[in-house]
């Protein structure tokens, strides 16, 4: 686990939330796969051998190496590439904001893989029965690689959150949700945790506290509507993905460069 400032008794839950992280992020971006290829999940089978059909295959036998941590790396690198690909030849051309050009879940996607590249599979994986030159150590934590990575990974989260936050109040193309609306109170966690997240300030109990939204979130919002229970069918994927990220940050915590390891760092 990364050395990061104020991890507390959280810390030690890492390896189980990071490896959740992986498994729930592979589980989810397999059944992408499963649409193209098979049009299972209510999707449609795409032309063989086009653009999409190649990307399918890659979802479709790639997600499960990441499932059981399996070559974590190289596969997390090159699904990462994917989801760039993907964001800027499919979503960018509609518009910059993620929430509006349908790209947050391939942004979701691309920088859960991308940390996934410097962190490794972690402890509860394959890769660790067989570690390789390449897989982070505890030597490694100090590395350029890993605390940028994480820092990144943190911010993207925050900004992509906080969009939901600014739609709920009339900002990118959405309603203003009312008091004493449930969402408006959504809203004001959305549209304050985000940046706050982003800045690494409260970052563990403000995690757990949107964690728990997410989860809330799915349940009353997105499983009700009676499309299936898997989230590409109910629309509640972002909302799945969002609630694993904040758990993981609850155990990874804000990392070196935030506010909080700012603060620390001044007070030694």
């Amino acid at each position: 686990m990364e050395e990061t400032p104020n991890n507390g008794w959280a810390g030690q839950f890492y390896p189980v939330t990071l490896a959740l992280l992986r498994m729930v992020a592979g589980l989810l971006f397999w059944q992408h796969g499963a649409q193209k290829l098979f049009g299972w999940f209510g999707g449609t089978v795409v032309p063989p051998f086009s653009l999409f059909w190649f990307a399918g295959v890659l979802e479709f036998i790639g997600a499960p190496f990441l499932m059981v941590g399996l070559f974590t790396q190289p596969v997390a690198f090159f699904l990462s590439g994917e989801m760039a690909v993907a964001f800027f030849t499919q979503h960018l051309p509609k518009g910059f904001w993620p929430i509006q050009n349908d790209g947050e879940v391939a942004l979701l996607f691309c920088f859960i893989f991308l940390y996934l590249v410097t962190a490794g599979g972690g402890r509860l994986s394959l890769d660790a029965l067989w570690p390789s030159p390449s897989a982070p150590k505890a030597s490694d934590r100090r590395s350029q690689s890993f605390p940028v990575m994480s820092t990144v990974f943190r911010i993207m989260t925050g900004f992509l959150f906080w969009q939901h936050g600014a739609a709920k109040f009339g900002f990118l193309g959405g309603r203003v949700v009312e008091y004493p609306d449930l969402r408006f109170f959504a809203g004001v966690l959305e549209f304050v945790g985000g940046p706050l997240i982003a800045l690494g300030a409260f970052t563990q109990p403000l995690a757990f506290i949107l964690s728990g939204e997410m989860a809330t979130a799915f349940w009353i919002s997105h499983f009700p509507r009676g499309q299936g229970f898997w989230p590409i069918q109910n629309a509640g994927e972002p909302a799945v993905l969002f609630c694993f990220i904040y758990l993981f940050l609850v155990t990874a915590g804000p990392g070196r460069f935030s506010v909080a390891g700012l603060l620390s760092r001044k007070s030694r």
